[in-house]
């Protein structure tokens, strides 16, 4: 009888007593669209709050809060932590809102739900879709088809919801809105319209000083460690002081110093010129958050969507630096004068610059590098003084500056020349007389039809005259767009901000050579065998189109 007893006792299951502790597991992003106000976090914590009321067998572990994360990625923060103390034995129930809270990726969901929960005895609840793996009437199969249509279901709208978002967003860059979660340093969201980007008082400034450094020859890496001095903080903790939820993957590392890539960045952006440019990268699927680039010519681009905080002319000096080769020592913050201008005439190597020491002083010189690394048979020294090259280029500009107010002169003497006041008046008189021309012989064109028609004139007449008539016509169109085409050059003469004259001009007394100067005149500068010089300058279209206007214009400027 005994035995018998104990047989049955162990045929029988274990009657387990279980304690529920239970992660209330919260998730919203951006994917949730028109949803965001009943699946808003507020909403999601009062709905599980409720369940818990009314279900004292369930006792609150822990709220776990994704914010702005994505269904499909499962490295959520919270996410994790939560599996952490699922795995450590402190949590045994997961409640979520619905399964498209836990997630969206059917093979991830169905890892956690169907594997690690089963072999963890996790309760897992679903309060929208009737999910309770602890009740009586969910078993293993019904549990298995429930879950698992349901996450197919939210895999699709996953899916389907990321190409609208995608689509969506691609029209509003197209229209010049930002769409981004966070304004670029140096601007802020409009209150009034988060599509729109206004100026920073706090940052704007910080990003012209950066400009300014740059190109007053300061290193990306001496303006970094002067930001640093300053004690301003970079761009990921500014954000965080200003109590945004952004994260950045270097963040922690960085602990609110700036590295020199975060220099170059901004050094880079043409947000800050009033452009918008956006679409630099995408997610390589719905599925993965992780992105790849996009290539630099099919970026969105749309230009003047809001203030700029610096000028074209000020960004395009400072591209133009980083296309020239201007290595800077680490011990160095700021640039040599000629970094990334001087260059060997034969060979194009850049030079380097050396030290000579004597008993009767110490003197500074270029040499071409390739006759310094190599040897004297794949290129000679092409060596110059320090100071010598920087009096042959301080007179050399000045005599380019001298002719840019000369030619300027002689520009204004032209325009306003009683000679071309004559001229402008002829061309005027026969784009005129072109005109009324062109509509007579238009005119007659139409009067032919109805004078065949009528039997005035034969078939073979007709065609005949209407040729000679469209010929005339075609000659008188070509004249026309010419004479209309030198009205337009000749009312207009040399554009006002013609880039030659206005850059050079400016500079009517030029006391000492700046690297400042030499980054907006200069292109490059080539050394020669026996310290020879030559200069490259650059608006070279917009001097010979002021030379050529000029020679063109000549007997206007001799009767003046």
């Amino acid at each position: 009888m005994a035995i018998a007893k104990y047989a049955e006792l162990l045929e029988r299951p274990p009657q387990v007593s279980m304690t529920w502790k239970a992660a209330l597991y919260i998730r919203l992003s951006r994917e949730d669209g028109d949803k965001v106000e009943s699946n808003s976090i507020t909403s999601q914590r009062e709905i599980l709050k409720e369940y818990l009321k009314l279900h004292p067998d369930i006792a609150l572990y822990d709220f776990y809060v994704d914010d702005g994360w994505t269904g499909t990625n499962f490295e959520r923060p919270d996410f994790k932590r939560m599996m952490e103390d699922i795995y450590s034995g402190q949590v045994n129930c997961v409640i979520v809102k619905d399964l498209s809270r836990f997630g969206r990726n059917y093979t991830d969901s169905g890892h956690y739900l169907d594997n690690v929960f089963v072999r963890y005895q996790i309760r897992f609840i679903a309060l929208n879709n009737g999910v309770d793996t602890a009740a009586n009437n969910m078993n293993a199969a019904t549990r298995c088809i429930t879950v698992g249509v349901q996450n197919v279901i939210n895999e699709s709208l996953a899916a389907t919801t990321s190409v609208n978002v995608r689509g969506t967003l691609n029209v509003n860059r197209e229209q010049g809105k930002f769409i981004g979660s966070f304004a670029t340093y140096g601007y802020m969201k409009d209150p009034a319209d988060h599509h729109k980007l206004i100026i920073d008082p706090e940052t704007a400034p910080v990003v012209q000083m950066i400009f300014r450094k740059f190109i007053d020859g300061r290193s990306i890496i001496g303006i970094a460690k002067d930001l640093n001095e300053m004690g301003i903080p970079n761009p990921t903790r500014y954000k965080q002081l200003k109590g945004f939820n952004y994260r950045h993957p270097a963040g922690q590392k960085l602990d609110g110093m700036w590295p020199d890539s975060s220099v170059r960045r901004i050094l880079r952006n043409e947000m800050y010129i009033g452009n918008m440019v956006q679409g630099k990268t995408t997610t390589i699927s719905y599925k993965i958050s992780k992105c790849r680039n996009i290539p630099q010519n099919d970026w969105i681009v749309v230009e003047d969507t809001h203030e700029a905080i610096i000028n074209k002319e000020t960004f395009e000096k400072a591209q133009s630096l980083f296309n020239q080769f201007t290595r800077t020592a680490p011990q160095k913050r700021d640039k040599d004068l000629f970094s990334g201008f001087l260059r060997c005439a034969d060979c194009h190597a850049a030079m380097g610059k050396k030290v000579n020491s004597h008993s009767y002083g110490t003197y500074h010189y270029y040499r071409c590098s390739t006759a310094r690394k190599m040897n004297k048979s794949a290129c000679t020294n092409h060596t110059i003084r320090t100071d010598k090259l920087e009096a042959a280029v301080l007179t050399t500009i000045r005599a380019m500056v001298d002719a840019a107010i000369t030619m300027d002169k002689l520009v204004k003497c032209i325009n306003f020349s009683p000679m071309k006041k004559q001229e402008s008046d002829h061309i005027k008189s026969a784009i005129s007389t072109h005109e009324t021309e062109l509509t007579k012989y238009k005119q007659m064109v139409l009067a032919l039809y109805p004078d065949w028609k009528n039997g005035l004139i034969s078939k073979e007449e007709y065609l005949q005259l209407k040729e000679q008539l469209n010929e005339k016509i075609s000659g008188l169109e070509r004249s026309l767009t010419s004479l209309q085409k030198s009205q337009k050059e000749f009312t207009a003469g040399i554009p006002a901000d013609n880039a030659f004259l206005t850059h050079f001009t400016k500079y009517g007394t030029i006391e000492k050579l700046t690297r400042p100067l030499l980054v907006e005149l200069v292109d490059k500068i080539y050394v020669h065998e026996g310290g020879k010089i030559t200069i490259k300058f650059k608006f070279e279209d917009a001097y010979e189109q002021a030379f050529e206007f000029i020679n063109l214009n000549y007997e206007a400027i001799m009767s003046a």
